[in-house]
C-alpha cells in the first residue's frame, strides 16, 4: 500500500471546522465530531491494497448524556471509486491511545458514488457509552481523500496488509497500523488529519453538553464496558495496586517521547481549589476529594506547549481503583497550574476501576460528588507539621525541659485540605501530668477562618505549670475542640508533642 501526496492543495471550504476533538451543534438534537483545522487541504490517494483510515475522537471532555448514537459518517473525497464499496468502521476504546485494542462496535458497507463530502446515514445506528471512538473506512484501491493541513498529528492512524486484507474485528490483526506522523510502521506524514467526521445524538436527544442528575446538577459517571481489555495497563514502581496506566499511549501515541513516573502519600500538599468552576456542572465544594494523593510527573519531550510546562503532547490514560462505597460516584481529577488546582476529568468505570484521560502531569486522586444537603463541611481541618515549643536560651532549658511559671511560645500551622472555607472556631492546648492525668492546663485560642488550600500559623503564649515540678508531663494541641466545625474527618485534630517534656523547679 502507498499513499501519495499530491502536488497542489485545494480549498475545502464546505469543511470549515475548530480544531481540537470538540464538537459543533449540527441540528437540534445532535453533535457532530470533528478534529480538523482550517479550509485548507492536501489530497492523498490509496494504492497497492485497500487500507483502513481512522480517525479518533476524545470525547471525555464534551460532558455528554450516555449513551450516545452514532447516525451518520461522513468523509471528503477526491476521487471516488463507485464500482467498489467502501465499509464503514466504528470501533469503541476504553483506554484512548492507539487503537490496536480497541473493540469493534459497528461496520457497514456503502457506495461513495462521486466527489465531494460522501455522507453516510447508518442503518441501524450503534450506541455507545465509551470514552473514545475510532471512526473511519477501509477504503478501495484509487480512492482519492482530502485531509487538512493543521500539522503532524496522531489523529488520524493508517491500517494495512500489503497484497491482503485483515480481519476488520481485531485491529491488531493489521500488519500494518500506526498515526500518521511519518512515524513507523505506516511511515506518511499526512501533516493533518483526515477530514472524516460524525453526527451523534446523545441520551434523551439533548444537545447542550453538559451533563446532570436529577437532584442537583452533579457530574454523571460514564459506564463502561466491564469486558473492555484493560490487559494493558500497568502499575506504578512507587504507588501500589490502586493507581494503573496505560503506557501504549507514551510508547505509541507519543513515540516515546517522555517517560512518567509516580509517587504517593504527599501529605498536606494537595491544593485546595478547582479551576473552572463555573464550567462544572455543580460548585466545586460539591466534590469531595477521597483516597491516596498521587503525585504524576514526566522527563523528555512531554511538553505540548512550549510554554506551558505541565501539558501533555498526549493524555494518558490513568485508572485509578477506589474504595467500593465510592466506585459509581467516582471522578478523577487532575491538580496543576501555579498555585496549584484541580480539574475534574470526565470518567468512566470499568469493573472496579475509574478510567479518565489525564492532560497534564501534576496531582491525581479520586472525587465524589456530596449532596446538596450534606451536614459536614467539604474541609478537613489538620496539623501541617507538630505543634512547636519556641525556647527561649535565657531560661537555660532545653528541648525537652520547661521551667516551672515561665513563659513559652507555642507555634501551631493548621491547615484547610478540602474545597470550602471553615468558619471562625479554636485552637485548645491542655498540659497533662503524666503520673497523675491532672490537667495543669487548659488553654483555648481563637482561630480564624480559614479558605481551601490555605495554612494559617498561630504563634501564642502559654505558662508552664507550676505543679508537679521534676516531674513528666504532655503537652497536646487540638483544633477545634469544641467540634463547632463539622468537617469531613475529626480523626485528625489533635497533635501531642513527640518528646515527653519534663517541669523543672521555677527560677
Amino acid at each position: 500500500m502507498r499513499s501519495t501526496r499530491l502536488t497542489y492543495v485545494v480549498l475545502l471550504a464546505m469543511m470549515l471546522a475548530t480544531f481540537g476533538w470538540t464538537s459543533h451543534t449540527a441540528h437540534a438534537q445532535s453533535l457532530t465530531l470533528v478534529n480538523n483545522s482550517g479550509s485548507t487541504s492536501s489530497e492523498w490517494f490509496i494504492d497497492g491494497e485497500p487500507t483502513v483510515i481512522l480517525n479518533g475522537f476524545d470525547l471525555s471532555p464534551l460532558n455528554l448524556s450516555y449513551p450516545i448514537t452514532i447516525d451518520e459518517v461522513t468523509i471528503a473525497i477526491s476521487e471516488a471509486v463507485p464500482q467498489e464499496a467502501v465499509t464503514v468502521v466504528i470501533y469503541e476504546d476504553g483506554n484512548g491511545g492507539s487503537p490496536s485494542d480497541a473493540t469493534l462496535l459497528y461496520q457497514t458497507q456503502a457506495t461513495i458514488a462521486s466527489a465531494g463530502v460522501a455522507r453516510i446515514a447508518l442503518p441501524n445506528p450503534p450506541t455507545t457509552s465509551a470514552p473514545v471512538l475510532w471512526i473511519g473506512f477501509r477504503l478501495p484501491v484509487g480512492t482519492r481523500f482530502f485531509a487538512d493541513e493543521q500539522g503532524s498529528s496522531v489523529l488520524t492512524y493508517w491500517g494495512w496488509t500489503p497484497s491482503s486484507t485483515f480481519d476488520l474485528a481485531s485491529l491488531s490483526s493489521a500488519q500494518v497500523l500506526g498515526p500518521s506522523d511519518g512515524s513507523e510502521p505506516v511511515g506518511i506524514n499526512l501533516g493533518g488529519v483526515a477530514r472524516i467526521t460524525a453526527e451523534i445524538t446523545q441520551s434523551g436527544g439533548g444537545n447542550t453538553g453538559t451533563t446532570t442528575d436529577a437532584t442537583g446538577g452533579l457530574a454523571q459517571q460514564i459506564p463502561g464496558n466491564n469486558n473492555a481489555p484493560l490487559n494493558v495497563l500497568e502499575r506504578y514502581p512507587y504507588c501500589g495496586e490502586s493507581l494503573l496506566y496505560d503506557p501504549q499511549d507514551i510508547e505509541v501515541t507519543a513515540r516515546d517521547a517522555f517517560d512518567i513516573f509516580c509517587r504517593a502519600d504527599l501529605g498536606n500538599f494537595s491544593p485546595g481549589t478547582i479551576r473552572n468552576e463555573d464550567n462544572l456542572p455543580a460548585i466545586a465544594s460539591r466534590y469531595e476529594r477521597r483516597g491516596v494523593l498521587y503525585e504524576v510527573f514526566v522527563f523528555g519531550d512531554f511538553k505540548a506547549d512550549p510554554q506551558d510546562s505541565e501539558k501533555l503532547i498526549v493524555p494518558v490514560t490513568h485508572c485509578i481503583r477506589p474504595d467500593n462505597r465510592d466506585l459509581n460516584n467516582a471522578f478523577i481529577g487532575v491538580g496543576y497550574g501555579a498555585p496549584r488546582q484541580w480539574t475534574i476529568l470526565p470518567s468512566q468505570r470499568y469493573g472496579d476501576l475509574v478510567c479518565a484521560e489525564v492532560t497534564h502531569q501534576g496531582f491525581l486522586s479520586y472525587f465524589v460528588p456530596r449532596p446538596a444537603d450534606a451536614e459536614t463541611v467539604n474541609a478537613d481541618l489538620q496539623f501541617s507539621g507538630i505543634p512547636n515549643v519556641l525556647f527561649n536560651d535565657i531560661t537555660g532549658d532545653g528541648p525537652d525541659r520547661l521551667v516551672c511559671g515561665f513563659r513559652y511560645q507555642l507555634s501551631i500551622d493548621v491547615y484547610n485540605e478540602g474545597f470550602a472555607t471553615t468558619q471562625a472556631t479554636t485552637v485548645g492546648l491542655i498540659i497533662t501530668n503524666n503520673r497523675t492525668g491532672v490537667q495543669s492546663r487548659n488553654i483555648i485560642y481563637q482561630l480564624p477562618p480559614i479558605p481551601p488550600g490555605d495554612t494559617v500559623n498561630l504563634v501564642e503564649n502559654f505558662i508552664a505549670p507550676t505543679t508537679y515540678v521534676n516531674e513528666e508531663a504532655t503537652l497536646t494541641v487540638t483544633i477545634d475542640p469544641s467540634n463547632s466545625v463539622s468537617e469531613l474527618n475529626e480523626g485528625n485534630n489533635r497533635s501531642a508533642l513527640p518528646s515527653r517534656l519534663v517541669i523543672t523547679p521555677c527560677k
